[in-house]
């Protein structure tokens, strides 16, 4: 038992360290076909602010936990592994969507000029991240769409060469289903960046014109968002029209 047990502890901090990773790649446990490495470069990983990481560390932390615990209870190792990876992923979703922002300002400022700034910093550094992230999702969105277009003009043609078009499809598949994951972040991002902005009280002239300038900023990056989500639907729905039959 003591054996089990020192295996499923190394299992857990494996699995949480992994779980790190895989924030900052867009990775998979259980990938197959690799998404398109314009999407997973360095660049690509930057749209966590060190608050959101956090956030998101904390709770990936407490839901690997449960989830090995999980697996563990059923005396295996592998399972405590799955489970360490499974809880980890929720639990990153629980602190990206709870006022772990907002707490974080609230304890790290002691007053609204600060934490105003603070999000000003954290809001011009997503914009630029997500700018970066927006041309290369857009690049391998056009791609993509010229692909699928290929495949549905010639799919019913004689000597098509079907096992190829399932690669293709498989590649664009990967590639989606990264970009939905980014896309959730930045959604979980913008809605917790909604909530600290909603929880400042500004008392002086000067905090009430940062909070308005905060405002447009926050409006943009929620744009910005809206609008690559929009391009990636594009692609699923096109994606979801084509059967090889």
């Amino acid at each position: 038992m003591n054996i089990f047990n020192r295996s499923t502890a190394c299992l857990l901090v494996s699995a949480t360290l992994m779980l790190s990773g895989c924030a900052n790649t867009g990775s998979s446990l259980l990938s197959g076909t690799k998404p398109d490495p314009r999407l997973t470069s360095g660049e690509q990983a930057s749209f966590f602010s060190a608050s959101a990481a956090q956030g998101c560390g904390t709770g990936a932390l407490a839901g690997a936990g449960l989830g090995a615990l999980t697996g563990a209870l059923t005396g295996n190792s592998k399972d405590a592994l799955v489970g360490a990876a499974v809880g980890g992923a929720a639990g990153c979703v629980v602190g990206m969507t709870a006022n772990y922002y907002l707490d974080s300002l609230q304890k790290e400022y002691a007053n609204t000029a600060d934490r105003l700034q603070a999000m000003n910093n954290d809001i011009s550094k997503d914009t630029a991240a997500l700018a970066k992230t927006t041309r290369a999702m857009q690049q391998v969105i056009r791609d993509n769409r010229a692909m699928l277009t290929k495949i549905s003009l010639q799919k019913d043609n004689a000597g098509f060469d079907k096992a190829s078009a399932s690669k293709t499809l498989a590649q664009v598949d990967a590639n989606i289903k990264l970009m939905k994951e980014k896309i959730k972040v930045m959604n979980d991002k913008e809605a917790a960046y909604k909530v600290a902005i909603k929880g400042q009280k500004p008392a002086t002239a000067a905090d009430k014109k940062q909070l308005k300038t905060l405002n447009k900023e926050y409006a943009q990056l929620t744009r910005q968002i809206a609008a690559l989500e929009n391009e990636a639907n594009g692609l699923f729905d096109q994606r979801q029209a084509i059967s090889l039959g």
